[in-house]
């Protein structure tokens, strides 16, 4: 959505740097074991076997070689990019998008957004998400937790279950810490003790994933004075005691105002939790999974291993002692396991081994849209922090200082509400009507969230920067808690049969047909994403309550000389706030993914239709196999899902580590 905005801002940004300076601070050190297949020197068998290495894939290989007698494999379809400026580079992420760093996965043509198809951006690299998102750490509230042990019925997932792998995971930086201090700033940041505010009793500091304050600036600041000047709290800390009001983002940067992805936080050989005499950790990258292997043992279906795809189109199988475990994100985990017949029918050539109804199922995202407003010159924004006349300045505070806009991840503050306090007649007359619908956790869980770029942001517009007005902040309306609900399912398609022959330590895999020299079809396998956003029409009416909420918030910006900005688009004569048919339109043209999409593996248990795994990650019916990656999360949280999915890998690891402690695995 920000994509185009901030290619024209970085990109030359970027380009300059590199030219002008070698960072040589960005660079990890080496780690062993990050490589290609290598036929000659790669075992087949390992303790366990993590179908990529993403978001959760590096917390799981990283915990679970803890044991020094533990061997791990991680197959991951990208390359390994934490070396990268463009990962490391805080305000870069943009660049990376419709890459070959992108999975570049878009969605079937949604019904009731005006049929558009949308793009759904994804890292394909180690690091997964953790290594192209917009480094924002949010939790959400503490009541989503609570539900999904009480009414998701998932025993010890409640919030004061996993605040432990919270704190476990964040390596949290005190603001007001020296530079002395091992974990104080390694940049020339200026402390704000009014604004780089928290509550220590929710935060971790010895964990490996690094969060902290980084770039705010007076835009933002302002943002945040006005919110408080139309009532709503302050909020010391979104990830705090409560989410409730305006708050100032936590970000996953390091000290030294680089990201902090987990492939960087948990895989880097200087960094390992744990530290000591580790497992062996083999991580074989440009591979792609096909599939999961099975045994029948005592008539249940019995994940084995697994067959991939090397750099070089060969077709391989590793074999795990003990689980194999899918970590290959919200949508291609479910893909994956269909593909493996597990699920229901998708192609003649996959017997159904398990019929599993939820595979899939469930999907929810937040989505929503944007208010542009523009300003003048004199409002300090990414526009103008980036203007050809700033470039060596921003370059010096960044490669020097360890500063300035470059250290930003452009969405600093947001706020989130709730409808009873922004909009209260909607929701007497909803509940007079019958309609209301509470989506929202608990009594503190926000529906609202509105994020704030300091820049232009219109997911199929940008055009619309003309001449006559170049500078530029948005307000982001987000639905939290959609009651829609959508579907991941797969395709397989027919390629091209290439080298399809393994060494001699492989099975053969191509077979004769009935002609001599015709080898058997190809198929791989592709999810078909289909978030079915506004399909529940109660959707689009508490996105135009958080539209009208997020104009009057912005005709309050307007008055204070800092942002000083008026309605771009829509604009109040084109769309006015009274017409509820043109919000709608509106609505269902502009709105777009945030990003963060769970469900399709939902935890749950097997009395509940979509439940895919239990509170084990267990998938149902199945041995030796589990789904651990955002995917199993029941229902969206009223936050962004980075934060939420580090946690359940790090919980993940000690439910499996308990489950395989004293145990055989020969002998099982």
């Amino acid at each position: 959505m920000i994509q185009d905005t901030l290619q024209t801002i970085t990109a030359a940004t970027i380009g300059l740097g590199l030219a002008a300076i070698a960072y040589q601070r960005t660079k990890p050190p080496k780690v062993l074991g990050r490589a290609t297949w290598d036929d000659d020197k790669d075992v087949r068998g390992y303790d366990y076997v993590i179908l990529g290495g993403g978001t959760a894939g590096c917390v799981l290989a990283s915990r679970l070689s803890e044991d020094p007698n533990i061997s791990v494999l991680v197959i991951e379809a990208g390359e390994d990019m934490d070396s990268s400026i463009r990962t490391k580079l805080p305000i870069g992420y943009p660049n990376l998008f419709q890459t070959k760093h992108d999975w570049q996965f878009k969605t079937v043509a949604q019904t009731h957004a005006e049929g558009r198809e949308m793009d759904q951006v994804r890292g394909k690299m180690l690091g997964g998400c953790s290594s192209i998102n917009s480094m924002q750490y949010t939790r959400g509230p503490h009541s989503d937790y609570d539900a999904w042990e009480n009414e998701f019925g998932n025993d010890g997932w409640s919030y004061k279950n996993v605040l432990p792998y919270f704190k476990k995971a964040e390596g949290f930086h005190d603001p007001s810490l020296d530079k002395s201090h091992p974990m104080g700033p390694r940049s020339s940041r200026v402390h704000d003790p009014e604004y780089d505010t928290f509550e220590a009793e929710y935060h971790g500091t010895d964990g490996p994933w690094r969060q902290s304050y980084h770039h705010f600036s007076a835009t933002t600041k302002a943002f945040i004075k006005t919110n408080v000047g139309m009532g709503l709290p302050h909020t010391p800390d979104p990830n705090g005691s409560s989410v409730l009001g305006v708050a100032r983002m936590q970000t996953s940067i390091n000290a030294d105002a680089t990201r902090c992805s987990t492939s960087t936080a948990y895989l880097r050989s200087d960094v390992v939790p744990g530290g000591g005499t580790r497992g062996h950790v083999r991580v074989v990258l440009k591979a792609h999974v096909e599939r999961i292997l099975f045994e029948t043992k005592d008539g249940v279906p019995t994940a084995i291993g697994a067959e991939f795809r090397d750099d070089k189109d060969v077709l391989r199988r590793v074999y795990a002692r003990r689980e194999v475990l899918l970590s290959a994100g919200v949508f291609f985990s479910p893909a994956l396991l269909l593909a493996s017949g597990i699920g229901y029918h998708i192609h003649d050539s996959i017997p159904v081994l398990h019929h599993l109804p939820g595979v899939g199922e469930n999907m929810s995202d937040h989505v929503g849209m944007p208010v542009v407003y523009a300003c003048p010159s004199t409002t300090e924004t990414m526009h103008t922090a980036f203007e050809p006349s700033k470039l060596p300045k921003a370059l010096y505070q960044y490669f020097v200082q360890g500063t300035g806009p470059l250290t930003s991840q452009v969405m600093e503050a947001a706020c989130f509400v709730r409808l009873d306090d922004i909009a209260p007649e909607f929701v007497a007359r909803e509940k007079a009507n019958g309609t209301y619908q509470e989506r929202a956790s608990g009594p503190n869980a926000p529906h609202i969230e509105i994020l704030f770029p300091a820049c232009f942001v219109d997911n199929d517009d940008f055009t619309r920067m003309d001449k006559t007005h170049k500078n530029f902040y948005t307000l982001l309306v987000v639905l939290l808690n959609p009651a829609s609900r959508g579907r991941t399912s797969a395709r397989l398609s027919e390629v091209p049969v290439g080298n399809n022959n393994n060494n001699n330590n492989n099975e053969k895999t191509t077979k004769k047909t009935g002609k001599q020299g015709e080898q058997e079809k190809r198929f791989k396998v592709e999810p078909v994403i289909d978030p079915n956003f506004l399909a529940d029409e109660f959707d689009i009416r508490v996105l135009r309550e958080g539209m009208r909420f997020a104009r009057r918030l912005g005709k309050k910006m307007e008055q204070d000389p800092a942002l000083a900005g008026f309605e771009y688009l829509p604009g109040e004569e084109s769309v006015p706030s009274e017409d509820d048919v043109a919000m709608d339109k509106y609505i269902r043209l502009k709105c777009t993914t945030f990003l963060h999409s769970v469900g399709t593996c939902s935890m749950g248990p097997s009395s509940n239709p979509n439940a895919v795994v239990d509170d084990r990650l267990k998938v149902h019916g199945v041995n030796h196999l589990r789904v651990v990656d955002a995917s199993v999360m029941p229902k969206v949280i009223a936050g962004h899902t980075a934060a939420g999915t580090v946690m359940l890998a790090e919980k993940a690891a000690d439910l499996i580590k308990e489950d395989w402690a004293g145990k055989d695995p020969s002998k099982l």
